[in-house]
């Protein structure tokens, strides 16, 4: 019988944006974290050129959103602060990321420099349940890495009726019917998946929780 998947998604908050305050931070514990005030990272803020590439929290609340160009986000929010991108940084990053996630299961599929598919299937048993694990491994990666993650479920038939039965809950992963999920396909009860799949095919195929 073939194993049913159990598919973890991670996706780095405001990656550019994190990475930089993290850095910061490291090199001086009183400096300003650019994640609590409107801030961006983006192309030369005294020339008024580039794009925004990452925004903060904060900074959304003026509208400004990521690819608008950098003399328009100043427009919305004056008080913005642009600090240029340093892409070196943002791949180092990524692999302390991926080292991490690589004491978890060795099947990952790296979709960007800030997200990644895990395949779960056959190590979640050494972890425990599937949410409880999703909620541990966001909580290390906060406090060994400095920055925050998302971590979404998909889930064949057996997970998504051991989920139902447990009627687990947490304030992180709030569980959403996969019929309410347009871009993520459909759910169907029956359905298997071969290791030979892409994961993120996987992904849009099962349920998510996200």
């Amino acid at each position: 019988m073939t194993k049913e998947r159990l598919i973890f998604h991670i996706d780095v908050n405001s990656a550019f944006l994190s990475w930089e305050s993290v850095y910061r931070l490291e090199q001086d514990p009183e400096a300003l974290d650019l994640r609590t005030v409107p801030s961006a990272v983006g192309g030369d803020a005294k020339q008024r050129h580039g794009i925004i590439l990452a925004k903060s929290t904060p900074a959304k609340k003026y509208g400004i959103t990521t690819g608008e160009p950098i003399v328009q986000a100043l427009r919305k929010c004056p008080e913005l602060l642009i600090v240029p991108s340093c892409f070196e940084l943002y791949v180092e990053n990524s692999r302390k990321l991926i080292r991490l996630l690589e004491e978890y299961t060795p099947d990952i599929e790296k979709f960007s420099i800030d997200e990644a598919f895990l395949d779960m299937s056959s190590t979640i048993h050494l972890f425990g349940d599937p949410v409880s694990t999703a909620d541990r491994l966001r909580e290390r990666i906060r406090q060994e890495l400095g920055f925050t993650v998302n971590v979404g479920i998909a889930l064949t038939s057996f997970w998504l009726r051991w989920l139902l039965i447990s009627k687990s809950r947490t304030r992180h992963i709030p569980f959403i019917p996969a019929k309410f999920l347009s871009n993520c396909g459909r759910f169907r009860s029956g359905n298997y998946f071969s290791s030979a799949e892409p994961l993120r095919k996987r992904w849009r195929e099962s349920a998510f929780i996200q």
